[in-house]
């Protein structure tokens, strides 16, 4: 995957043979390859590829895709409209060369295009990492024996096990790469080539669970695995500045982002955050820590569209973040499910809850359905309640019993816009549901949502519905992407395709 500066993408379509482009509205265009395996260099869709993968794009706009199976890095040039070969003779072997065409390049899998110096670094299926240099010289300059091991050294001496993708950081001095059979990501700095673990252990989660893979690098502060942060074969990866605002009590508001990769794992099928710097709640020290963002939390494979945890990838492969969105807006190559997935991150609304005994005897014949019933103040039950929500509204956010006439509970929750909730209210209760800062029901204008306010005045009666935060959305009812829960007309309408259906009998 690479993003282009309007928002779009462009996809290494692999089983096709292509490459392809997304745009922001949802086109998707062949822009090279002519869908038939093989090897040539010729006009955009004239020319042929054999499982392409990874994608840079220079800053004159070139793209450089890792021609894995035609063992070389094909360069399109869209505004000339052709595809020549970048480096590598298409032989699968090993061979440094000072001509780029000369050289062999087995397998590349992952790319990271170095703007201000021109160098490409390859990651090879022979565990190799290598670098076109933008003379055409092709280097190895980490693992020069090209044996799968692990090991943190300089340049040649360094090990890795067939790593995946790799990422740059903002200003291009650290190389960060998935490690594939590894299960880690490592750091290589660029000016020493001196290579660092910077999270993961070769052994894979105790379990399948976020719980036996997230957590602090080290102090052991976070919840999660005892033995710190562990992957289950780390494939995309990708770099992005975080806003400090986001989860930030560290109060560090002199700093720009705190520096943080999302990870894909090809094993847990599951789409990672890391945070490289920064304070981060429940960690005492400005370290690693790793957290779930998106994918099944007990590795379930699947394709599902939800919140976090909820959604379910298959494989995911390559991520790519779009440029100025501080990591909100992201994009995964979903390789079995053969699906683009767009991830983004939602600001929540606190919600609160607060649920009270009603005192019956204050409504003739309303206790307990019979005129002149006495509730007792320590035997019966006054009311219940529950909150469910994503995903399909099977999990309970919050539930609780009332039990006599003084007792009141009051909850709050993190609601997303783009989630639907369920409510049940049941008994002698007064309940109210409001955004935070309205949940005072004498707040002034400006205080936020009220949702629900309601009384139950005997044992039977009863609330339940289901509830979105009240937002901006589609109000057009003949609209593709109409938005029954809008508050308001976004603009954010698109025109759908009428589709007429007719039916006759025949005898």
């Amino acid at each position: 995957l690479a993003v282009d500066p309007a928002g779009g993408v462009f996809v290494a379509d692999s089983g096709n043979n292509r490459i392809r482009h997304v745009s922001p509205n949802g086109d998707v265009t062949s822009v090279a390859g002519s869908g038939v395996a093989g090897f040539a260099d010729d006009v955009l869709l004239r020319a042929a590829f054999r499982n392409p993968h990874a994608i840079s794009v220079t800053p004159a706009g070139v793209l450089l895709v890792a021609d894995t199976d035609n063992h070389r890095i094909r360069a399109i040039d869209l505004a000339a409209g052709l595809v020549s070969t970048y480096a590598g003779a298409g032989v699968a072997g090993f061979r440094d060369a000072t001509v780029a065409t000369q050289a062999y390049i087995l397998g590349p899998v992952g790319l990271a295009y170095v703007a201000h110096s021109g160098d490409l670094f390859v990651t090879c299926a022979d565990s190799r990492i290598r670098v076109v240099r933008l003379s055409g010289a092709v280097e190895t300059v980490l693992n020069g024996a090209g044996v799968g091991g692990f090991a943190d050294a300089f340049g040649l001496a360094a090990r890795f096990h067939e790593p995946g993708h790799m990422a740059l950081n903002e200003d291009e001095t650290v190389l960060y790469v998935a490690d594939r059979r590894n299960n880690r990501i490592r750091a290589v700095a660029l000016a020493s080539m001196a290579v660092t673990t910077v999270a993961g252990t070769e052994a894979f989660p105790a379990t399948g669970s976020t719980l036996a893979s997230d957590g602090a690098e080290a102090g052991g502060a976070l919840p999660g695995s005892s033995g710190g942060v562990r992957f289950s074969h780390p494939y995309g990866i990708a770099f992005y500045l975080e806003p400090l605002e986001v989860a930030d009590v560290a109060g560090n508001a002199s700093l720009p982002g705190r520096p943080a990769l999302l990870i894909t794992e090809l094993r847990s099928h599951r789409l990672r955050r890391i945070i490289l710097e920064g304070n981060v709640i429940g960690s005492p020290d400005p370290g690693v820590a790793s957290f779930a963002y998106a994918g099944s939390y007990n590795s379930g494979r699947g394709l599902i569209d939800e919140l976090g945890p909820a959604c379910m990838f298959d494989q995911p492969a390559a991520v790519a973040v779009v440029p100025g969105t501080g990591g909100a807006v992201v994009f995964v190559a979903d390789s079995e499910n053969h699906a683009l997935r767009q991830v983004v991150r939602e600001t929540p609304t606190r919600l609160r809850i607060s649920v009270k005994a009603v005192d019956t005897n204050i409504y003739p014949g309303a206790g307990g359905g019979e005129p002149g019933y006495i509730r007792s103040r320590v035997l019966d039950t006054y009311g219940y309640y529950s909150v469910n929500g994503p995903p399909n509204n099977e999990t309970t956010h919050a539930h609780g019993v009332v039990t006599y006439i003084d007792e009141s509970h009051d909850l709050a929750m993190c609601a997303y816009p783009s989630s639907e909730y369920f409510f049940l209210f049941k008994g002698s209760i007064q309940a109210v549901v409001a955004e935070d800062d309205a949940a005072d029901l004498h707040a002034g204008p400006g205080a936020g949502h009220i949702y629900l306010v309601w009384t139950g005045t005997a044992a039977g009666d009863e609330r339940s519905e289901n509830f979105r935060l009240r937002g901006g959305g589609c109000t057009d009812p003949v609209a593709a992407n109409f938005n029954s829960w809008a508050f308001f007309d976004d603009g954010s309408c698109v025109a759908g395709t009428r589709v007429e259906l007719e039916f006759k009998a025949v005898g």
